[in-house]
C-alpha cells in the first residue's frame, strides 16, 4: 500500500497533522481535567440563577409570604432551571428543606470543598461555592449567595446544587468538541491537499531520475535532467547530470583507448612483420639491408615494450596495485641526480639544460615514482625542444604548505585548445609538438605523471605559448609522516 515515495510522503503528512490533533486534544482534557477550570460554565449558570431568585424571595419575605408560598417558588425555580435547591440550617449546616423530592437529603450536614474564590463570577464575599461529595457517591457543585441576609433572616441560607459537570458536558456547553472536530477535519483535508502537492514536487523530479537512470542502463548515455523541485532534489539531478557527462567522457575515451592502442600497436607490428618478412624471403640480402631490417624491429620492439609498460603502469595505479613506498624524499639532491642523467642527452642535442634548485626541501613520499615523474617531463621537454634551446630543471617553495617542482622548455609549445587534453591517454600534439629525438612517443607519459602526482596528493599543472615554450609544474605538500 505504501510502496510509493509519494504515498508515504502525504501519509507521513496526514500522520504528523493527526498527531498534532492528538497532542492539543490531550493538551485540552489536561487543562479541563481540574475541577476549577470545568466548573467555570456552572459557577456562571448558578451566579444567575442566585441573584435573581435572591430577588424574588427577598420580594416575598418583605411582603410577609408563608412558607407555602416560599417552598412553592423554590421548587417552580427547582423544576424551571433544572437544579436542586437546599435549605440549610446556617450554624449547624443541616439540610431543612431539599427539591428534591425522591432522594430527599433531609436531615444529612452539607461538609463541603470550598471552591478558591478566584473562580466565581462573583466578587460579593457573602458569595460561597463547594464541592460537595454525598454518602450515596454523588458528586455535586454547591452555590450559595447570603441572599435572606437583607430580609433579617440570618439563621437560614439557600444553595443551589447541581450535578458536577463533565468533561464532555464542558466541551458541549462550550461547543469546543464540534469546533476542535471540524478544524481537525479541515486541518486533514489542507494537509492532505498540501501534502499531495509538496510529494508531487519532490516525486516527479525524482521519476524523472529514475527514467533517466533506466535510459542509461539501456545504454543512452546522453542523459541530462532539468534541475526542479526542492534543493536536495536539484542536487541530486545536478549530479546525475554530472555522473552522465563523466559516464559520456569515458564511454568516449574508451573507445579512443581501443582506437588508440590499436593504431600504435597496428604501426609496429606492421614494420616488425616487414621486415622479418624480409630476412626470411631473403628480400635483405646484403648486410646492409640485415642490420637495417634487425634495426627496425629492435626499435619497434622497443618501442612497444615502452607502450605495454606504460599500460602496465596505467592499470597498476588505476586498480590500486601500485603501493607508495614513502620515505622522506630530498627534492633538491633528486633534481640533481636528474640534471647530472640528462646532461649528456641536452648536450647531445644541442640543448642548454639548467637546475634551479638553492634549497633543500624534503617531503615524504616515494623516490622512485617521483623519479619517474620528473624523468617522463624532461624527457618530453629534451624531445620537443630544438637545437639551441633551453630546458629549466627548477624548485622552489610554494606558500608555507606546498612545494614545485617543474621543468620548462623553449620549444614551439601547445596551443590553448589542445593543452587541457595532453594528460589523455595516447594524445599527442603532433604538429606542434613534434620529437626531435627520432623516437615516437606512447602517449602515455603524461597520464602516468598524473596519476602518480595525485598518488601524492598533488597535482600537476601545464602552461604553455605557442612560440615560447611549455611548463610543467609539480604541486605537492610538504607534509610529514603519514
Amino acid at each position: 500500500m505504501l510502496k510509493t515515495l509519494r504515498s508515504r510522503l502525504l501519509v507521513s503528512y496526514v500522520v504528523v497533522i493527526a498527531i498534532a490533533l492528538m497532542v492539543v486534544g490531550a493538551a485540552m482534557l489536561a487543562f479541563v481535567a481540574r475541577p476549577n477550570v470545568r466548573y467555570f460554565f456552572t459557577l456562571q449558570r448558578l451566579d444567575d440563577l442566585s441573584r435573581v431568585s435572591r430577588n424574588e424571595l427577598v420580594r416575598l419575605l418583605q411582603t410577609g409570604a408563608n412558607n407555602e408560598t416560599i417552598i412553592q417558588v423554590l421548587d417552580e425555580t427547582a423544576v424551571q432551571n433544572n437544579v436542586r435547591i437546599l435549605v440549610l440550617d446556617a450554624r449547624t449546616l443541616t439540610v431543612i428543606y431539599d427539591s428534591e423530592v425522591n432522594d430527599a437529603w433531609l436531615g444529612d450536614v452539607i461538609r463541603a470543598e470550598d471552591i478558591d474564590r478566584r473562580f466565581l463570577p462573583s466578587t460579593d464575599a457573602n458569595t460561597v461555592a463547594a464541592r460537595f461529595r454525598h454518602d450515596n457517591g454523588s458528586t455535586w457543585v454547591l452555590y450559595s449567595r447570603a441572599l435572606l441576609a437583607s430580609a433579617g433572616v440570618d439563621r437560614q441560607m439557600v444553595v443551589y446544587a447541581v450535578p458536577e459537570p463533565t468533561i464532555r458536558a464542558f466541551f458541549e456547553e462550550l461547543g469546543f468538541g464540534r469546533a476542535l472536530a471540524w478544524a481537525g477535519l479541515l486541518a486533514m483535508v489542507v494537509a492532505a491537499l498540501l501534502g499531495g502537492w509538496i510529494a508531487r514536487s519532490v516525486v516527479r523530479p525524482l521519476q524523472k531520475l529514475a527514467g533517466a537512470a533506466e535510459a542509461i542502463a539501456a545504454g543512452d548515455y546522453a542523459q541530462q535532467l532539468p534541475l526542479q523541485g526542492p534543493e536536495e532534489v536539484q542536487r541530486v539531478a545536478a549530479s546525475f547530470n554530472t555522473m552522465s557527462t563523466e559516464v559520456t567522457k569515458t564511454r568516449n575515451a574508451q573507445r579512443d583507448f581501443v582506437a588508440n592502442v590499436s593504431h600504435d600497436l597496428k604501426t609496429p607490428i606492421t614494420s616488425i612483420r616487414g621486415w622479418s618478412q624480409a630476412l626470411l624471403d631473403g628480400t635483405a640480402v646484403t648486410t646492409g639491408d640485415q642490420q637495417q631490417a634487425a634495426g627496425v624491429i629492435y626499435t619497434e620492439s622497443e618501442r612497444m615494450e615502452r607502450m605495454v609498460n606504460g599500460l602496465l603502469d596505467l592499470a597498476r595505479i588505476e586498480s590500486g596495485q601500485l603501493i607508495l613506498q614513502h620515505a622522506p624524499v630530498d627534492l633538491q639532491a633528486l633534481l640533481q641526480y636528474l640534471y647530472q642523467s640528462f646532461l649528456p642527452r641536452a648536450q647531445e642535442h644541442q640543448v642548454m639544460l639548467t637546475l634551479a634548485a638553492p634549497m633543500p626541501l624534503t617531503i615524504w613520499g616515494d623516490h622512485d615514482r617521483l623519479v619517474q615523474v620528473m624523468s617522463n617531463l624532461l624527457d618530453n621537454a629534451l624531445a620537443h625542444t630544438p637545437p639551441g634551446g633551453q630546458v629549466q630543471l627548477g624548485l622552489a617553495r610554494h606558500g608555507e604548505d606546498v612545494v614545485d617542482m617543474w621543468v620548462q622548455d623553449s620549444g614551439q609549445g601547445i596551443p590553448p585548445e589542445e593543452l587541457s587534453r595532453v594528460f589523455e591517454r595516447f594524445y599527442q600534439v603532433e604538429k606542434s609538438r613534434m620529437r626531435g629525438d627520432g623516437r615516437d612517443g606512447s602517449g602515455l607519459g603524461l597520464a602516468i605523471v598524473q596519476e602518480l602526482v595525485q598518488l601524492h596528493h598533488g597535482r600537476v599543472l601545464a602552461r604553455s605559448e605557442v612560440g615560447k615554450g611549455s611548463q610543467f609544474i609539480v604541486r605537492l605538500p610538504l607534509q610529514g609522516k603519514p
